[in-house]
């Protein structure tokens, strides 16, 4: 998005064409909107929840987890990982947990065995971290011999792809079912990796379907908003008096969908 408040329109349709996917639901041009929240997401955004951050981390870095360690995340290429906290700096304070937890008897003996060779070879994973980090660590253990390596993924591993759901605001409002937002947020970090921004959310919406009398099986759509080429989809819905429980159904432009139920 430009400093004018100008969607970058043809930033999208050009990353939407690289990877082969339909770019009709698009503007014919940049477009002003207002009244609409400005989404723009960076690796912080997608890091909300810590449970979560650790096992998207985990996946997207192909680490094999230790589920009941008290020490360690995982283990990758021999090297035990720790995940430090998420969505700041780590810090040298982060570092006193670890040092805590971790196994001085072995290392005693592994010291003892081969004097010359590192005790633990460990790699820290973390959203930034201040400059001495790893000096500080081997530095509070220096009566060991210790291979530190620090994987920064705002910057050392910028392009990885983590996997979300997408999420959405839904709420009845006046008789009428409102989307309020929605948040894709795989094509949303695509585009932030290309320091594309997006204004209005129903410019990355592909479509939405409502059925308002979802039986828990099938879904059967009365509503289906499929915009035309230079339209966007309406984002707010008369509910009918017969409504009972309502599943939405939102495809984004990647074509992947979000299903939603709410009970009217």
């Amino acid at each position: 998005m430009g400093d004018n408040g100008v969607v970058d329109i043809a930033a999208v349709r050009e990353y939407l064409q690289s990877k082969g996917l339909s770019t009709n639901n698009l503007p014919a041009e940049d477009v002003k909107y207002t009244g609409f929240e400005v989404y723009n997401v960076n690796n912080y955004d997608f890091f909300r929840n810590p449970i979560e951050a650790r096992e998207l981390l985990i996946q997207a870095l192909e680490i094999q987890p230790f589920p009941a360690s008290d020490v360690w995340d995982g283990e990758l290429d021999g090297r035990m990982v720790k995940i430090m906290p998420v969505n700041r700096i780590a810090t040298k304070a982060d570092l006193e947990e670890l040092k805590a937890n971790l196994p001085y008897r072995i290392y005693e003996r592994r010291k003892e065995e081969n004097p010359n060779q590192p005790v633990e070879r460990i790699t820290i994973v973390c959203m930034g971290h201040e400059p001495d980090l790893k000096a500080a660590l081997e530095a509070d253990l220096s009566e060991y011999k210790l291979d530190v390596e620090i994987v920064d993924i705002l910057r050392d591993r910028s392009e990885l792809q983590l996997k979300r759901e997408a999420e959405a605001d839904v709420a009845i409002e006046g008789g009428r079912l409102v989307i309020r937002a929605f948040y894709p947020l795989n094509l949303m970090q695509k585009l932030s990796l290309q320091k594309d921004y997006v204004e209005d959310w129903r410019q990355l919406v592909e479509s939405i379907m409502i059925d308002w009398n979802y039986d828990g099986v099938v879904m059967q759509p009365t509503v289906m908003d499929i915009p035309g080429k230079n339209d966007l989809v309406q984002g707010l819905y008369d509910i009918p008096e017969d409504a009972g429980t309502v599943k939405i159904k939102i495809t984004d432009l990647l074509s992947e969908s979000l299903e939603i139920e709410v009970e009217v």
